[in-house]
Formats: C-alpha cells, structure tokens, sequence
C-alpha cells in the first residue's frame, strides 16, 4: 500500500519526531553532570587538618577586621563584628567559619 498526499507528510513528520525525540534523550542520558571527588570523611585527619585550617584563617581575618574597627575609632563589639562579617561576601563566607571569626575579631 503507497501512502499518499497528507498521510505521506504526516507519516514522515511523525517518524522525523520519533528520530528527533529519540537522539535528544540519548544526548540527555549520556552527558550527566560528572559528580564532584568526594571529600574527605568527617573525623578523619585530613577533614580535621582542614577544619582546624579554616578556623584559624577565620580568626586571623576576624582580627584584621577588629583592626580595621579601631581604625576607625570605634570600640570593637559583637554588633560591629556582625557588621564586617555581613560585608564579606558569599563565596568567603563558605570558605570561613562565622564563630571563630566573630571570637577572632572580639579577642582582639
């Protein structure tokens, strides 16, 4: 049987879709994101070497920024550390912890 006129071009649109569909779901399983290395496990002496790194850089830029405060001849409080964290942006915020900061910028 020959497929003619509108059915013939319905045929092929719907065979060009069923092609079409068929590769984009291919290229949409095959290029995952690749998963980031896993860190190292929590208590184990890498993360505490980490850990202790981050919070010691942490309380050295809090002491820098209660520096900067007496620079401006103000008294060092919690609300002005608060202050100067909040003006730190995202990324250095993840790269530092906020409580040895903040003990860093008040013991200075």
């Amino acid at each position: 049987m020959k497929i003619t006129g509108r059915w013939r071009i319905g045929v092929e649109a719907g065979g060009a879709l069923l092609v079409l569909g068929a590769i984009t779901g291919a290229i949409v399983a095959f290029t995952g994101d690749p998963k980031p290395p896993a860190g190292p496990a929590e208590g184990s002496p890498e993360w505490t070497q980490a850990y202790d790194a981050k919070v010691k850089r942490s309380a050295d830029l809090g002491r820098v920024h209660a520096v900067l405060i007496r620079s401006r001849a103000q008294e060092v409080t919690d609300v002005l550390c608060a202050v100067e964290w909040g003006k730190l942006t995202g990324e250095q915020r993840r790269d530092l912890d906020e409580s040895a900061f903040a003990g860093g910028c008040r013991m200075s």
